[in-house]
């Protein structure tokens, strides 16, 4: 009895022990429903102040970007769409506020104090269009505006001339605006109402502040340019810092687009490292000069990306190439979000390019094709090459005139607007063709000839509904980019950019075979448009635009080009229709890039080749990738280096 009593205060006394007892630890098996269970972070705190320094320096970072690359970047006014709220309440607001002015004056006894405000804000407009060191002009501006003086008339009169002072603000205006202004400062003197010519008046000072703010620029920007590198890097590396306070990877995005284009580049070579024995054959029997043991691209690919070493340099060139043909709905890269809108512009002239090339591939296909069917039997043995080579440009006009008078974005509507008007075109060649072979014809007509025959010579020629179905799935297969001869072309062009952008291009880089009668039908429409200007310039034909001189020095500004007021349309410049200017506009952003964020790209591109290198920071910055150049101008020696500082 006694030994079951004191079991039983045993086990009392363990039930009555606690987590908390320092005397007796007990180990507690853990519930099956409960789980391992990692502790979680501590909280990460990012100020306000921090945020808003951040997204300032992405904003300066931004603006020194665009003045660097872009060398016609200008300021310009924002103004909302015409349909748009924004649209609606601005000019509420300001005609309510002209309306309450004139009301004030209208008054009895007048009201001048809103006068007085007006002038005194016209005068800090004025003033901000003086230059700190031109105190001549700044006297100027406050003798003719002073503001203590027309106080004092008014209470002395109670009454101010509105005239006098409008037309002193339009004699200061016309002193130190841009000659391309005087015509708009003239036309202030012929309004006779005082109110609306201060109305007028402050219209025109926002444009003159717009001009000083771009002659700024445009002197600027040497000095910029050899900053912005420096000046973006650490910027950027203020980004950077934000994006990790926040336990973000600021360049997930850009890892994932680069390693895209090394697995890209990896894939055509067929392994990713070989073997020293075949690196020796491949730079033996592709790029002589080569040190053996580098990674290589095969050149028995099918890619257009075959014969290029697999180095930093073209790892990265790889990558910006694939970003004329991002899709629209992925996110840029962190290093290329300030160039989305000029990589998407030169997407567009790249698929502008192949485009007007597939069509005269294809047309001229489809009537070689089909020569039987179209042209009668008599004709069919005189027509000659020259008269093919007037279809291409024909097709090429046509396709100009589409691409630069379209403003759809739907690609449907794209592609049924250019099959017609191909069709058109390739009808109307026929008939030209038709009479210029019956013209040129010595032989006499045979009596034999049937009349159906006689009869169709004198006719107009028109495509079969068969042919022109066929021609116009064609066509709107090319504009929707998925022809065959759409996806050639395409690769050709990207083949050209491979090699103008690579570190020694061929001296000269040669166009892919279709590119030719592009680049011909270009040149000479820019010719006949210049040529169409400068005649305009001496004989004014009305339907052109007056020009306006700009000259290279102004003291208070100058505006360089006026904005442009039509819709946004797929080709802008006939000059865009050439692969030679697509290379020429990339090559600047690419290098500019590569210098400015050469350290990211550097250990990124390094963890790719070397992956089993863990680069210290002190290592990172100093790196430098080497790969032999590829040209038989250039000696065995030279070296492409691609700088990571």
């Amino acid at each position: 009895m006694e030994s079951e009593d004191e079991a039983n205060k045993n086990t009392e006394g363990q039930n009555n022990i606690t987590e908390d007892d320092p005397g007796m630890p007990i180990k507690k098996q853990p519930s099956p429903r409960q789980g391992f269970q990692l502790p979680s972070s501590p909280p990460t705190f990012v100020t306000m102040r921090q945020l808003t320094e951040a997204a300032n320096a992405f904003y300066n970072m931004s603006l020194a970007h665009e003045i660097t690359v872009d060398s016609e970047f200008r300021i310009e006014k924002y103004d909302p769409p015409e349909d748009s709220l924004e649209h609606t309440v601005k000019e509420t607001m300001h005609r309510a506020f002209w309306d309450m002015l004139r009301s004030s004056l209208e008054a009895d006894p007048p009201d001048y104090q809103p006068t007085l405000n007006l002038l005194s804000e016209i005068k800090q407009s004025l003033n901000g269009l003086v230059l700190p060191n031109q105190k001549t002009l700044q006297k100027l501006v406050d003798s003719s505006l002073d503001l203590d003086a027309a106080k004092a008339t008014l209470e002395q009169t109670g009454h101010l001339n509105l005239e006098a002072y409008a037309i002193q603000v339009i004699n200061m205006m016309h002193q130190f605006c841009a000659p391309v202004r005087d015509q708009e400062v003239e036309n202030l003197r012929k309004i006779d109402d005082p109110v609306e010519a201060f109305r007028n008046a402050f219209t025109l000072l926002e444009k003159m502040h717009m001009d000083l703010a771009n002659f700024t620029i445009a002197q600027m920007r040497p000095y910029i340019r050899q900053q912005a590198v420096q000046y973006e890097r650490s910027k950027f590396a203020t980004f950077l810092d934000a994006q990790k306070a926040l336990g973000l990877d600021g360049l997930r995005r850009t890892r994932e687009w680069i390693k895209a284009a090394f697995s890209k580049l990896t894939n055509v070579s067929g392994s990713e490292l070989p073997n020293t024995a075949s690196a020796s054959s491949a730079s033996a029997s592709h790029l002589p000069g080569e040190r053996a043991g580098q990674q290589w691209v095969s050149a028995d690919s099918d890619s257009s990306a075959e014969g290029f070493p697999l180095t930093p340099n073209n790892i990265l060139r790889e990558a910006y190439l694939e970003l004329l043909v991002w899709p629209a709905g992925k996110d840029w890269p962190e290093t290329v979000v300030m160039d989305q809108l000029r990589l998407t512009e030169l997407g567009i002239q790249l698929a502008n390019i192949v485009t007007l090339t597939s069509l005269v591939l294809v047309v001229c296909n489809f009537v070689a094709s089909n020569a039987s069917s179209i042209f009668p039997g008599s004709c069919l043995s005189r027509v000659d090459p020259s008269m093919m080579i007037q279809l291409k440009q024909m097709v090429c006009k046509s396709g100009i005139g589409i691409l630069r008078n379209s403003t759809s974005t739907s690609t449907q509507q794209r592609g049924a607007a250019m099959a017609e008007e191909i069709i058109f075109t390739v009808e109307r060649w026929l008939n030209t063709t038709l009479s210029s072979l019956k013209s040129t014809s010595t032989t006499p007509p045979d009596t034999n000839e049937s009349t159906e025959e006689t009869d169709a010579s004198k006719a107009i020629h028109l495509l079969p509904d068969s042919l022109k179905e066929t021609l116009s799935s064609q066509v709107v297969e090319v504009v929707s980019e998925r022809h065959p001869v759409f996806i050639l072309m395409n690769k050709r062009a990207i083949g050209f950019l491979r090699s103008a952008l690579s570190a020694y291009p061929p001296e000269p880089l040669p166009l892919p075979p279709g590119f030719s009668i592009l680049s011909d039908v270009t040149r000479l429409a820019v010719n006949a448009v210049t040529a169409n200007q400068a005649d305009c310039s001496t004989s004014p034909c009305g339907h052109c635009p007056p020009s306006q001189p700009i000259p290279s020095a102004m003291a208070t500004g100058l505006r360089p080009r006026t904005p442009d007021t039509d819709p946004p349309k797929r080709l802008q410049k006939l000059e865009h229709l050439s692969l030679s200017n697509l290379a020429s506009r990339l090559l600047p952003l690419l290098a500019h890039n590569r210098h400015v964020f050469g350290p990211q790209y550097a250990e990124i591109i390094q963890a790719l080749l070397l992956p089993n290198t863990e680069p210290s920071p002190s290592t990172v910055t100093s790196q430098r990738f080497r790969s032999r150049s590829v040209s038989a101008k250039k000696s065995e020696s030279e070296e492409e280096t691609f700088e990571m500082t």
